[in-house]
Formats: structure tokens, sequence, C-alpha cells
């Protein structure tokens, strides 16, 4: 009102209860914000840029550090000669530039980030989610599923320590520095197998220890139908993972139905798929690095299991001091953490934040692809035919041409079907067919290939010896 001639200084004064100071101070400098103190050693401009910076690095899985962030700052300054009152002798902009930095822009926040593979930065990426959803849709079209969700499977296995899995918050004295938890740091691992379907279903857990002789009492106080397994190492295996085929057979809904699973090597064998074809169950297969973001029991039901075994072991240790963590005492805890975590809300919430079920290939938020942005590379124009050795088969040729999905779409000799495997294993009674109206049971993957040498080298060398003979 002022600028406009409305007002004089003196009237909006009066009138808006405002100092005639403060009015003349803000015409002059033409800014109606509020600032106190001395001007700040980067421009707005200069610090809009560098949140913006910060907040990309952090998306494309290389977040920047509060110490980073004033060294930065320091060599900005240095090579733009801004003046500044930093140590020369640190190279590093002071803590209060940081302090007053973070305060001016409330958008960022500080936070612990999770280690993550550079395998999984690299492969979830939108080509290979993308074709993964193209292939999981053409699955469930072909079983007549995909309003079906009791249906739908999917089974991990959860690697448990019959320890604290995380660092617990306690009380003490205040000032006080040593601070300890009595607890093994080297304890027992028991793997579960966990399944359930899209409405929220779960099978019973499968529980898998380490040893030889399965006693009786491996087998207590465990949620009703648990399959309990003895492995050399406590993991899962290619036996045992036929078995938990069966094991879901006897608990899945009638039809045909879908399991899907990661990629572990105990997972790729034609064994498993003719059983599997035996019970009327379609295997699918992830696409290698991947599950963090497409698999729902990693995403959902897993997430929450860590924080409730913590409690309940704490509850337990509190109760029973004079007994000792093992497998008849981890049956104990796990039948209060398997009901807390393995509810119909978690597992459905799951299948629905994966885009399984209901089927969305746009559940997959877009930052989840940030980190593949430093490796990603132009598609190839052209496919060559490469010839390649076998370390077990011999000399094969194989071209990118010839290789088909199961769904007839080419793709590359990364991605090769279960069943092409079986069909050259020396091992199989019978050829595997893997064309689709002749089996019911056909595996949907990101397959590794066996490892080839290529048959063109390098000449060698001749030593001198050979010289000198000739």
């Amino acid at each position: 009102m002022v600028e406009s001639g409305i007002l004089s200084t003196y009237a909006a004064a009066a009138r808006y209860n405002i100092p005639r100071r403060t009015l003349r101070n803000h015409l002059a400098s033409g800014s109606t914000t509020r600032k106190l103190g001395r001007s700040a050693i980067l421009t707005t401009e200069q610090e809009a840029g560098l949140v913006r910076r910060i907040i990309r690095l952090a998306d494309v899985g290389v977040p920047m550090t509060s110490k980073m962030l004033r060294v930065q700052a320091f060599s900005f300054c240095k090579i733009k000669k801004i003046p500044n009152t930093f140590n020369d002798a640190k190279n590093a902009a002071g803590k209060k530039l940081l302090r007053l930095f973070l305060k001016r822009h409330p958008e960022l926040a500080r936070r612990k980030a999770q280690m993550m593979n550079p395998a999984r930065a690299q492969k979830l990426n939108k080509d290979i989610v993308g074709d993964h959803f193209s292939k999981y849709k053409s699955v469930l079209d072909r079983l007549g599923i995909e309003h079906k969700p009791e249906s739908i499977y999917n089974v991990d296995e959860k690697n448990c320590r019959i320890s604290l899995h995380h660092h617990q918050e306690v009380l003490t004295a205040k000032g006080r520095k040593r601070v300890h938890q009595i607890a093994n740091e080297h304890a027992e691992s028991v793997t579960v197998v966990g399944c359930g379907n899209a409405i929220g279903s779960a099978i019973p857990p499968m529980i898998l220890f380490k040893g030889k002789r399965l006693k009786p009492e491996f087998q207590d106080n465990l949620p009703p139908g648990s399959l309990v397994k003895m492995t050399p190492k406590g993991s899962m295996t290619t036996g045992t993972f036929i078995e938990f085929i069966n094991h879901l057979h006897k608990y899945r809904t009638s039809g045909p139905c879908v399991l899907i699973f990661d990629g572990a090597k105990c997972h790729l064998d034609f064994t498993i798929v003719e059983e599997a074809e035996k019970c009327g169950i379609t295997l699918y297969c992830l696409p290698s690095n991947t599950t963090h973001e497409l698999q729902p029991m990693d995403k959902s039901v897993y997430r929450s299991y860590e924080h409730h075994w913590d409690q309940e072991l704490i509850k337990y240790v509190s109760q029973h001091p004079e007994r000792t963590l093992n497998k008849t005492s981890f049956n104990v805890i796990f039948s209060q953490v398997w009901p807390k975590c393995m509810t119909i809300t978690n597992i459905s919430n799951g299948f629905r934040a994966t885009g399984l079920y209901p089927y969305n290939p746009d559940a997959i938020p877009e930052e989840a692809f940030a980190p593949s942005a430093l490796s990603e590379l132009p598609n190839p124009t052209n496919s060559e035919n490469i010839t390649v050795l076998s370390d077990e088969s011999g000399e094969q040729d194989i071209s990118t041409t010839n290789v088909e999905d199961s769904d007839g779409s080419g793709t590359d000799t990364e991605n090769l079907l279960l069943s092409s495997l079986s069909k050259n294993n020396p091992n199989a009674g019978t050829p595997h067919k893997v064309d689709n109206q002749s089996t019911t049971c056909e595996i949907h993957a990101f397959l590794p290939t066996p490892k080839f040498k290529v048959l063109a080298t390098a000449p060698r060398k001749k030593s001198l010896n050979y010289r000198a003979q000739r």
C-alpha cells in the first residue's frame, strides 16, 4: 500500500502497528522476508542448487555426509573466491555453517543410510522390472488366476540367529560411557521358510535346523502344521525345497496356482520343476538382485520379524535366566513371533506394495530406480551371434536370436529357462519339454547361464626354447 501510494509510511505504521523504520528498511531492500543477523556466505541461489544436489546424490545411492558437505562448501568457496571465515588448516567449513544451513532448509534431514549391494543398484532398473511384469502378466493370463489372489503364492527364507539382532535402547545413569548388554555374538542360525498368498493366508512354516539327527523335542512348541527338517548347514537345499513343494501342495487351494520365489541356487534345479509339475504348481522366479522391491515377504512380513524377535527374546531371557538359548528355546520364542509378523494385513500389503496383486506395474516408485542411473547404458541395437564353449558339455553354438522365453519373446543369453538347462542335463531321465502345450509346469525367470569360455582367444607368444628348437 505504501509502494502504490495509498498510504504513507506514518499512516501504514499506525494502522498495522508496524514500526516505521521496519517499513523503510523493507522498502529499501525490496524484500518482505524477515532477516536477522549478517548474510550467509552462500547466496540463496547457491544454497538452493546445493540442496538439489544433496537430494539427487541421496537418490542415486551416494549420499553426502555432514563432513563431506563441509568439505565441499570449503572447496566451492575457494574455487569461486567467495569471502569466508573458514579455517584453512582443516580445509572444511565450520560446524556452525552446517547447523545454520540445515536450519534454513528443513526439507533436509539426517538419516542413517542402509547399505545396498552394487548388483542390486544395477539390476533394479525400468527395463528389467518392466520385463518382469510383462512375463508375470502372461503367466497370470495363461493360468486364468489374475483375479484369484488365493492362487498366487510367494515363498522366502529368513535366516534367524538365536540371539539379539539389533542394539537395544536401555536405561542407565546419565553420563555413563560403558553400557553393556550380555548376548551371544556368534549364535546358531536357523532358517525359517515362510509362504503366503495374496489374500493373506499363510502356509504353516518350515524350520531348517543345522545337524543330522532330528530329535523329537525339535518339533515341540511350534505353530500347528509346521514342518521341521535337518540340513548340514541349517539352510535351504534342493532336497528340502522339493519337500517344501509337497508341503505347499498339502495346504494350497485347489486349481492352478503360481509360486513366486527368488533365484537362489538351491531353487534352480530340474528336479524341482518336475516335482512342481506333478503337484500342478507353476513356478515363477523373480529377477536376480531385485527381491528387496519385488518380493512380498521381504517387503512387509520379514521387515517386522527381527523387531518382534528381539522383544520376545528379551522377555524369554528375563523369565528364564538360567536357560541357554538353543533349538528348543528357539521354538518357544518363534511361536510367539510368527503370529505377530505373519498377519493377513502384512501379507496382503506385501503383494500390493510389489504390484503382484492387484496387478500394478506402476507400484514400484520412481525413486527406487534412481540408483540404477549410475550404471545405465543404452540398449544395443543389433544382437550378434557369439560362439561359446561350455565347461560341462563341450562346444556349443548359442545364438542370441535362437534362445526364446516361454512366452515366445526373444531374450539374451543371460536369461535362460531352467527347463532348457534340464534338457541338456545328462543326469535327467528324459528330456524336459519346454513348449506350453506339453507341460503344465514352467519356470519363468531370469536365470544365470552356465559359465562359458570364448573360443576366439589371443595368439599365444612362443617361448625362446621353442624358437631355439625350431
